[in-house]
């Protein structure tokens, strides 16, 4: 005779929902919340440099970005709050709608901050080169490079080629797709 045990599957889903809940990515959980993305816990440095802590996740796809620490990036709001991306790839989708990965408004952006490929630098995102299609991968993929001049971009293509150049103000949700092939913002 088979025995009934009438709260077993109960338990089972009770621990498969404890397991979602402690296990799905901080980004999925702020979807699903409906809330902004956390901040970076620092601001940029008073010299505009990174100063990524070792909690700071990327609001877009959620990696630890202390983990990758050359190709993080951030985003600085008018009141000073920092956003840190894993990659560059990330930092400009939310430039690009800021409202669907920081919720934040357009108006509330004041600057986007990349690290230079070959110095380290700190540099404004919209005032440097950028290089699309190299042999450099990054957190996500194939990088999108930033370059502080015309002079780097040409000794960046000569080392690791490059299908691409663009300035940040060109891109639009058109362009990214040209350089990505993938879509700006998520289905």
């Amino acid at each position: 005779m088979r025995r009934v045990y009438p709260f077993r599957h109960s338990a089972t889903c009770i621990g498969c929902i404890m397991l979602c809940f402690f296990f799905i990515s901080p980004a999925v959980s702020i979807a699903v919340a409906g809330s902004a993305p956390a901040p970076g816990r620092l601001p940029l440095a008073s010299d505009g440099s990174l100063q990524v802590s070792e909690e700071d996740r990327c609001p877009v796809c959620a990696m630890i970005v202390s983990k990758n620490p050359k190709f993080a990036s951030a985003i600085q709001l008018t009141d000073g709050t920092t956003y840190y991306f894993c990659g560059t790839g990330c930092m400009i989708r939310s430039w690009l709608h800021p409202e669907a990965f920081l919720g934040r408004q357009a108006s509330e952006l004041r600057r986007p901050v990349v690290q230079e490929y070959f110095t380290g630098q700190a540099l404004n995102a919209l005032e440097v080169e950028w290089v699309a299609g190299s042999d450099v991968i990054g957190p996500m993929g194939p990088a999108l490079v930033p370059l502080k001049d015309k002079t780097s971009v040409e000794a960046f293509r000569k080392r690791h080629g490059g299908k691409t150049t663009f300035r940040l103000e060109e891109l639009d949700d058109a362009r990214w797709e040209a350089i990505t092939g993938k879509k700006a913002l998520p289905r």
